[in-house]
């Protein structure tokens, strides 16, 4: 997909370790900030089966699922059920990417808004253990993507 849209990116591989990349070990392998590797959640707002949205932020940071549905403007999120997240994104748990939810599914994509702090990101590549690492901006725009307040730590 990044190919068809001409966006110049680099694979990166990475051991996934008891279900899910250590962040820290996966930076140093890639000889870059932590906080530039993102992982992808994916959320269900006011228990609505067709409001899905995705949100991208550092591997080391938690989720304030309050703050994102305040955010949002929406009475509640939850994260999306990972047994049933191939039915919902097409990917299985650790392998779901903002690209190819939003080209796929249409799901609104949100990057938490310390990003801003880097040039460079990592996000899934759609497959456990393969990411990719790409300029934010083009990221960003690829997907229509918006910047929100996801945790305050």
């Amino acid at each position: 997909m990044l190919d068809q849209h001409h966006i110049e990116y680099e694979e990166v591989s990475f051991d996934w370790i008891n279900n899910g990349a250590d962040a820290l070990t996966e930076a140093k392998e890639q000889g870059v900030p932590a906080e530039s590797i993102l992982k992808t959640i994916v959320m269900q707002a006011n228990n609505d089966a067709k409001d899905y949205i995705v949100v991208c932020l550092s591997l080391i940071h938690e989720i304030d699922l309050k703050l994102v549905a305040h955010e949002l403007g929406k009475k509640q999120v939850h994260l999306a059920d990972n047994k049933n997240l191939i039915n919902i994104t097409g990917y299985v748990h650790g392998a779901n990417t903002p690209i190819g939810i939003n080209i796929r599914k249409g799901f609104p994509v949100y990057f938490d808004e310390r990003i801003k702090n880097f040039d460079d990101i990592s996000v899934s590549a759609g497959k456990v253990g393969r990411s990719v690492r790409l300029k934010r901006d083009d990221l960003v725009s690829l997907v229509s993507g918006k910047y929100i307040k996801v945790s305050e730590n």
